[in-house]
């Protein structure tokens, strides 16, 4: 055989050696919660996305009916959790106190904020629940908030 069709031979095994994939490992670290720099909110203990008191902002909205289905309005003690810790509608109907400068309330999860509103750590407030801490002028408070049921 030709020195030339030889070299070429050896090339192209070379490259297809190079070109297989890498196999993966399929192991995976469920213990550490990830949350990127960017984001707002941060988490107070290391426990899990729905666990633990959680810290990030707070602000108000005025909808009338949320991704709970159920009905409410600007008077009622209500939330919006935002999008990752919603986990879909996992967490409606639980309970969440806020806590703000040393005052807190209840409220009740009824819809999720978007995550271009509210990061992880963040809810939404009902007026109710934002008067409770700040006038609706404000806008924006730094709350700390977990579940309690």
């Amino acid at each position: 055989m030709n020195t030339f069709y030889k070299f070429a031979i050896l090339v192209t095994v070379a490259l297809a050696v190079a070109a297989a994939p890498i196999e993966q490992s399929t192991t995976r670290n469920t213990t550490a919660t990830l949350i990127p720099i960017s984001q707002q909110g941060t988490k107070v203990l290391p426990t899990s996305t729905h666990d633990g008191e959680f810290s990030g902002r707070g602000t108000w909205f005025t909808d009338t009916v949320g991704s709970c289905e159920t009905p409410f309005d600007t008077n009622d003690m209500i939330v919006a959790v935002n999008a990752e810790q919603m986990d879909g509608t996992s967490q409606c109907g639980r309970t969440v106190k806020i806590t703000v400068d040393g005052k807190s309330a209840e409220a009740t999860v009824v819809d999720t904020c978007p995550s271009q509103y509210c990061s992880y750590g963040a809810l939404d407030l009902s007026q109710a629940v934002f008067k409770k801490f700040a006038p609706l002028s404000k806008g924006v408070i730094q709350i700390t908030w977990k579940f309690v049921n």
